[in-house]
C-alpha cells in the first residue's frame, strides 16, 4: 500500500506558542514527512460593513469575521512557521474557510467593496506561496472568478458540506473543486464509495487534465448525523468568546456521549473509521485518495526542555515515527494509533512491547473483528443494530439523544 503524500493532518491552531509546530514538525521522521499530503490551518476574514449599504436603514457599522466555524485560527506568526514548512520540506499548506453561513455581504455589496478585499485578502497568501485552500462558498465557485485569479490554486469543498453520494462528488467537480472532502457518514457506506470510484475514474477519464482527488475524515468523534452539527458550527465561531463544550450547550450534547478527552466511548457515538485489520485498511485506502485527521482545536502541550519532541503516531504511551512502521509490523488494531506529538525517549518503541500491548484490545477479538466488518456498512442505523452496545456490553440505545 502506497503511503506517499496520504495523510492530511491538521495545524494546532489553539497552540500558543509561534514556532511550536515547526520546531517539533523539522524534528519528525522523514517518512513521517513523506506520508503528508498537507497540513491544513484556519484564517479569519475580518471586515466592517454598514448596513446601509444593503438595506435602507439607519446606518450601522458593524465588524464581521468570516471563514471559520472552528473559533480558532493560526497567528501571522504560526502561518510564516507554516510557510517554512512547505518552502522547506515540501509539504503543502492548505487554508479553510469553510463557514456555511455566508453572510450577505460578500456578494451584495456597494461596488463589490466586501467581496473584492475578499480576493485581495486571498492574493495575499497566493502571492506566498499557498496552492490549497478549502472554501464552503459554491455560489463563488460557479461564477468562476476564483479559477481565472488563482489558476495553480487547488480547491476543496469541506467536510460541512456533507458530500455523501456519487451524484453530489460530481456536481461538486463541475463546481470547479478539484479535492472532494467526503461526508463522514461514508466512513460507513463502502457501499457508496465504491460508486463513487467508479464516478471519480469515469470523470477523470473524461477530463484528463483536472486535478482531481478524494478526501476522508477518518476520525474526528462527531456524532453521525448529529443533529446539532450545524448549529454547533454556527456558534463555535465566537469559540474565543464562548468554549461550547464548557457552556451549557455542550453540557446537553457531546458532553453526554464523550468521555472527558472528547473521544467517543463506544464507535456509534462516533463517525470515525474504526479499521482494525490490515484488510480493512487496504479496503479504504483503494477508495479514497487522502485520509483526513483533525485536530485544529488540539491544546495539550507536551513539556519538554530539550527540544526532543516530533510528531509520529501514538497508541496510549506506544509510539512510532511513521504509519509505514505500524503495517510493516502489522501493529494492530490500526484503529488505536492517532497523529500526535511525543518525547519518544519517554514512550515505549520496541515493537514487541508494542505487540503486547495491543493485544489485549477488544478489536482483537472475534466479537471486535465482527463489529469492524458490521461498521464498514452499517450506515449508521444504529437502532435496528445495536452491535456496538452488544460487543461493549452495554444496554442498547435507540438514540444517543436519550443518554
Amino acid at each position: 500500500m502506497d503511503l506517499n503524500k496520504r495523510f492530511s493532518l491538521a495545524h494546532h491552531d489553539c497552540w500558543p506558542h509561534p514556532s511550536l509546530y515547526y520546531d517539533v514538525f523539522k524534528n519528525s521522521s522523514q517518512v513521517f514527512k513523506d506520508e503528508l499530503f498537507d497540513i491544513y490551518f484556519g484564517k479569519t476574514f475580518r471586515y466592517t460593513y454598514k448596513e446601509r449599504e444593503i438595506y435602507d436603514s439607519q446606518e450601522k457599522s458593524h465588524d464581521v469575521v468570516y471563514g471559520n466555524v472552528m473559533g480558532v485560527e493560526a497567528s501571522d506568526e504560526q502561518i510564516d512557521n507554516l510557510f517554512k514548512i512547505q518552502e522547506e520540506f515540501g509539504i503543502e499548506i492548505s487554508l479553510t474557510i469553510n463557514q456555511l453561513n455566508v453572510p450577505v455581504e460578500i456578494f451584495y455589496s456597494k461596488n463589490n467593496r466586501v467581496i473584492n478585499a475578499f480576493l485581495q485578502w486571498l492574493q495575499d497568501f497566493y502571492d506566498r506561496g499557498l496552492r490549497s485552500c478549502t472554501l464552503a462558498n459554491n455560489h463563488l465557485m460557479r461564477t468562476g472568478f476564483l479559477h481565472k485569479q488563482f489558476p495553480e490554486m487547488k480547491w476543496k469543498n469541506t467536510v460541512n458540506q456533507q458530500v455523501s453520494t456519487a451524484q453530489q462528488v460530481l456536481d461538486y467537480l463541475y463546481l470547479g473543486y478539484n479535492i472532494i472532502q467526503l461526508d463522514r457518514s461514508l466512513n460507513r457506506n463502502v457501499d457508496e464509495l465504491k460508486k463513487i470510484k467508479v464516478a471519480v475514474e469515469k470523470f477523470k477519464n473524461k477530463y484528463p487534465k483536472r486535478y482531481v482527488e478524494t478526501c476522508l475524515l477518518v476520525w474526528e468523534d462527531c456524532m453521525p448525523s448529529c443533529p446539532f452539527k450545524r448549529e454547533h458550527d454556527d456558534l463555535q465561531i465566537y469559540h474565543q468568546e464562548i468554549v461550547y463544550w464548557e457552556s451549557d450547550l455542550g453540557v446537553q450534547t457531546c458532553n453526554r456521549w464523550r468521555n472527558t478527552r472528547g473521544i467517543s466511548t463506544i464507535p456509534r457515538s462516533g463517525n470515525n473509521c474504526y479499521w482494525s485489520s490490515i484488510d480493512t485498511l487496504k479496503e479504504y485506502a483503494e477508495l479514497v485518495d487522502i485520509f483526513k485527521y483533525s485536530g485544529r482545536l488540539m491544546n495539550v502541550v507536551p513539556v519538554n526542555d530539550n527540544g526532543n519532541m516530533q510528531f509520529g503516531w501514538l497508541a496510549g504511551n506506544n509510539a512510532v515515527s511513521s504509519f509505514s512502521e505500524i503495517i510493516e509490523n502489522t501493529l494492530e488494531p490500526f484503529l488505536l494509533w492517532h497523529p500526535g506529538v511525543g518525547i519518544f525517549t519517554n514512550l515505549e518503541t520496541n515493537m514487541k512491547v508494542i505487540k503486547e500491548h495491543l493485544k489485549d484490545s477488544v478489536w482483537m477479538t472475534d466479537e471486535g473483528k465482527k463489529l469492524e466488518a458490521k461498521l464498514k456498512n452499517c450506515k449508521n442505523q444504529c437502532y435496528q443494530c445495536n452491535l456496538c452496545e452488544r460487543t461493549y456490553g452495554i444496554p442498547n440505545i435507540d438514540s444517543l439523544i436519550e443518554i
